[in-house]
């Protein structure tokens, strides 16, 4: 039995700032609306490396210490699995400047609720502010919190 299978290795980070949240309003037509920065773990790099890494392409910050806060997976229109690392970064250096990704604001909590958000990243966001919950499943037969 084979072990192995295609996997695409992805990451978010929520940037806080005492009761801020550095939030992207993504310009990319398949995934539009805000979530938080990220993106693809290039090969041979490590989950930490890659979100440090994209964090700063999108948004100029050279956050230290990202915590591992929970992970997200789905199966892709390929039926591969897709799994996205969730980290949460409070310690950083720099000046917040936009990248082709999207434009980039500070926001509450709440005002990030009350803003269009990108396709189930509501489902997401119960990951980062419930301590409870350290994974968000998405498959057709079921979208589930654990």
């Amino acid at each position: 039995m084979d072990r192995t299978e295609p996997v695409t290795l992805t990451n978010m980070c929520m940037i806080k700032k005492g009761e801020q949240i550095l939030v992207i309003d993504r310009n990319e037509p398949s995934w539009p609306g805000l979530t938080f920065p990220g993106g693809h773990v290039e090969a041979h790099e490590s989950f930490y490396d890659s979100v440090i890494r994209e964090v700063k392409e999108e948004t100029n910050l050279a956050i230290k210490n990202p915590r591992l806060s929970g992970i997200k997976q789905f199966f892709d229109e390929n039926d591969h699995r897709y799994l996205v690392f969730f980290y949460i970064a409070t310690e950083f250096t720099g000046t917040v400047k936009a990248s082709h990704e999207g434009n980039l604001v500070w926001m509450t909590k709440e005002e990030l609720l009350n803003h269009q958000l990108a396709y189930n990243f509501d489902r997401d966001l119960l990951v980062y502010f419930n301590d409870d919950i350290d994974e968000h499943i998405l498959d057709d037969s079921r979208d589930e919190l654990f």
